[in-house]
């Protein structure tokens, strides 16, 4: 047995199960929407022998504006959120920036726990 022979033999067994994978995907939904389509039909005919051909057709397109909005609300929940990031924005984005405000707040708290403090030097 050669390389090539090896090499080509693996590269049909993967790629055949899954050229056979999307053959099944792509039958299983012209089945669907088979079903759809027939249910529809069936459900439109029962319709229209209780509540009348316009009627009927308004209730079948409110069904499907509910399962509309049902895959929407989906969809939207299950959007990509943007990342957040660790850093800040702004004027502390920058690590010399941030240093200077900590000095700064150092500084200011020095200064307020000096105040406080009862014991004065002459």
């Amino acid at each position: 047995m050669q390389l090539n022979d090896l090499a080509s033999g693996t590269f049909n067994q993967l790629f055949g199960r899954l050229l056979r994978r999307a053959l099944g995907a792509v039958l299983l939904a012209a089945f669907a929407i088979a079903a759809i389509f027939y249910a529809n039909g069936a459900g439109t005919l029962a319709l229209t022998e209780r509540y009348g051909a316009l009627n009927a057709y308004m209730i079948m397109a409110a069904i499907y504006a509910v399962f509309a909005l049902i895959v929407f609300v989906v969809l939207w929940a299950n959007r990509p959120r943007p990342v957040i990031t660790d850093r800040p924005e702004g004027a502390l984005a920058s690590p010399r920036n941030m240093q200077i405000a900590m000095l700064i707040e150092a500084a200011a708290l020095g200064y307020s726990m000096a105040r406080k403090s009862g014991s004065r030097i002459p």
